[in-house]
């Protein structure tokens, strides 16, 4: 047999090498609160989306319509961003704090000083809980 063949051979019997980039990635485990916490997060988006659509048969709120549109924009951000953060996407987390900060400006212009506390805490909360894991995102 020649040098040849036997060099075909081995090279035959052998896997292709795989690079740095190809290798697989180990599973992440998201961990028991951050998985109720982006439920919670998906769900409250999209009962908020069908309230804040809802109002805008109120009188009261169609005064200044685009609070609700921007309400809305927020509400359905923040399904979007759950989505993103369970996947493990970095743009999940900024998608959800850009939220947090429209709907601060819209509670700020509407409701006052208080609204501010109301909407940055679920920002903290998960943020806490995302604490650890910030290697995991792409």
């Amino acid at each position: 047999m020649s040098s040849k063949s036997k060099k075909k051979n081995r090279s035959q019997n052998q896997p292709p090498k795989k690079s740095k980039y190809h290798a697989r990635r180990k599973p992440v485990e998201r961990g028991t609160t951050l998985t109720i916490l982006l439920v919670i997060m998906a769900l409250h988006g999209i009962f908020a989306t069908i309230m804040y659509y809802s109002l805008r048969v109120d009188e009261t709120y169609m005064s200044r319509p685009w609070l609700l549109t921007l309400m809305v924009l927020h509400s359905l951000a923040n399904v979007i961003a759950a989505a993103g953060i369970w996947k493990w996407k970095m743009w999940g987390w900024q998608l959800y704090f850009a939220s947090t900060v429209l709907s601060l400006v819209v509670g700020l212009l509407t409701v006052g000083m208080w609204s501010a506390f109301y909407m940055v805490l679920p920002l903290a909360i998960v943020g806490w809980a995302l604490r650890t894991k910030w290697d995991n995102f792409k």
